[in-house]
């Protein structure tokens, strides 16, 4: 067993999806989903503290990362969820803990929720389960005003640090250096496809929530904006088993603004209720 993640690829729903692996077939498995404009990679840090207790597998989602994008574009939360529903069957036959961030966040509780007997534990990460529209048209304004290309990785960590207020700068270097592709310009371009900023729309999970038989971690970035206090309350109280954790020194991006809290959040639950 190596330290470094196994490329995979699965075929679903016509596309080609990219995973990256850690850890051995026989142990309990876990399906990590990054949030949208992420990839696999955004779990490097959670992944290599797990390797030696799980089998794990992060998905690059569709339009993100080295997985095909969709042509005609297709980014609505069906169609993600009908791609993690091929991942489980390949990799995961039984059940599987399923982890998401933000976007990714929503796809592993809409699954849970649709197929609860697949997922022997939810850990859901920083974003509302009806998310209000300012989430919407925040991400318009991203569709609209992002740069299409970087300089250096500099110029891209100067721009997701305006959402990482507490991220070491030489993690968010790290992880630019795996998000970025280089053109036969030069310049620097961002693997995902900018289709999905702007499919982001019609998320409302809550009428399932009670659908969710399995233990539920519910994280919170204590400065997020994306999730509040109230709402996150108001989910875990729809989900029979949830329960809260809320990670100082953090706003939405959790394991990049303060991955050993949140790391000791996620051990601590898969102790109680996983891992077992």
């Amino acid at each position: 067993m190596t330290d470094e993640p196994i490329d995979r690829w699965i075929t679903a729903n016509g596309l080609h999806l990219h995973c990256l692996e850690w850890g051995s077939v026989d142990a309990p498995a876990m399906v990590l989903l990054h949030g949208i404009g992420d990839n696999a990679h955004i779990w490097d840090d959670l992944a290599a503290s797990l390797r030696d207790r799980m089998r794990i597998i992060a998905l690059d989602q569709r339009g993100h990362g080295r997985s095909d994008r969709a042509v005609p574009p297709a980014y609505r939360c069906e169609n993600y969820v009908a791609d993690l529903a091929a991942l489980m069957e390949v990799f995961s036959p039984v059940h599987a803990v399923v982890v998401g961030h933000s976007m990714g966040a929503l796809h592993a509780t809409a699954y849970a929720a649709l197929m609860p007997e697949r997922v022997s534990g939810l850990i859901h990460v920083d974003i509302e389960p009806c998310p209000p529209d300012w989430n919407r048209k925040y991400l318009l304004n991203l569709y609209r005003d992002l740069p299409h290309a970087y300089s250096s990785l500099e110029e891209y960590v100067d721009e997701i640090a305006k959402n990482c207020p507490h991220a070491e700068p030489s993690r968010m270097m790290r992880y630019a250096a795996l998000a970025l592709d280089r053109d036969a310009d030069g310049r620097l371009r961002c693997q995902y496809d900018r289709e999905v900023l702007r499919a982001f729309e019609g998320y409302d999970l809550r009428s399932g929530l009670g659908n969710i038989g399995c233990p539920a971690l519910i994280v919170r970035g204590a400065e997020s904006q994306v999730m509040t206090r109230p709402v996150t309350e108001e989910m875990a109280r729809a989900i029979p088993k949830a329960e809260i954790a809320e990670i100082p020194e953090s706003a939405h991006p959790v394991m990049m603004e303060n991955p050993a809290a949140f790391r000791r959040a996620v051990l601590d639950f898969l102790d109680r209720h996983c891992l077992a």
